[in-house]
């Protein structure tokens, strides 16, 4: 009987390993088949078979590409300027509406936490709010960028319930030194919550990246295009121009279709490296606040 449940048990440590396994290569064979098909040869990826385990006649030549297109560097000091400076933001707002919502002293804090709530349900709506950026002259302005979205509810629900979980005995023996609320903020709390404000700022970080929206809605000038603007354009719209294929490109329309969707590859593995790089830095920060924000929040 006990042998006949070991054996039961082991089968079913097998089979869910198993299931585990395909839904893995499942959600890794598309990352990978981007990576392997942008470092292969295009002509060859372009005449080959559909399925692609490994890249075909190994070859640089579409990251030359995209490395050449004045476009893609654009995208990309403009994204990098949204990411830093709307992140920034974004954390100085959500560490100080989470003191203020986190002191039991403030008035009115049940109020504005019912109506802060309330956006995360119900939004202003595409228009109004294109009719107020609008109206505040920020339309075509790097500011639509950074300011839109560094306002984030969920971001400061986190932060303020890792704040709560502060003794209150620091803040006071504090207070009674001499410190008023900037100080107690400053060097008490945020010192103590950098697991947390990791995890919010990684958050911001990959929210500001992927956001080609707000880019596509309040943006027509190309120089202030971000990364995922140029990015859609080159993989959606087919444009050749924002792809800098005109111009590299001499052969026929084989060739040039074949460059065409190596050049789609490497664009992907381009605009998605930066995240991959920041993100193994911040991922004992990400681990240890998810942690820590499930047990004290």
């Amino acid at each position: 009987m006990v042998e006949s449940k070991r054996f039961s048990d082991h089968l079913y440590q097998w089979i869910i390993i198993l299931i585990l396994s395909l839904l893995t290569l499942a959600c890794l064979y598309p990352c990978l088949y981007v990576l392997w098909a942008s470092f292969s040869n295009p002509v060859l990826l372009y005449t080959g078979s559909k399925i692609l385990l490994w890249p075909r006649g190994f070859s640089c030549d579409a990251f030359l590409l995209v490395f050449r297109n004045p476009n893609i560097w654009n995208g990309y000091r403009n994204t990098l300027l949204y990411v830093v400076a709307g992140s920034a933001v974004g954390l100085l707002l959500s560490v100080l509406g989470a003191y203020v919502l986190s002191r039991k002293r403030f008035p009115g804090q049940q109020v504005l936490m019912m109506l802060l709530i309330i956006t995360m349900f119900f939004g202003g709506g595409l228009i109004p709010t294109y009719i107020i950026m609008k109206s505040y002259g920020l339309v075509n302005s790097i500011w639509s960028q950074i300011l839109l979205g560094s306002m984030s509810t969920y971001n400061l629900i986190l932060v303020m319930s890792y704040f709560r979980s502060i003794p209150d005995s620091m803040e006071e023996s504090a207070r009674l030194d001499g410190a008023n609320d900037w100080l107690v903020l400053w060097a008490i709390f945020i010192p103590l919550s950098i697991p947390m404000i990791a995890v919010v700022a990684l958050y911001f970080i990959v929210a500001k990246w992927n956001n080609w929206m707000t880019s596509a809605i309040y943006l027509t000038r190309r120089d202030l295009f971000s990364l995922q603007l140029i990015l859609k354009e080159i993989l959606i719209s087919g444009n050749t121009e924002t792809a800098g294929l005109n111009t590299s490109v001499s052969g026929g329309a084989a060739d040039y279709q074949a460059y065409s969707d190596a050049v789609k590859y490497a664009t992907i593995v381009v605009s998605t490296l930066p995240v991959l790089c920041v993100y193994p830095f911040l991922q004992k920060y990400f681990m240890k606040g998810i942690m820590l924000g499930a047990i004290k929040g």
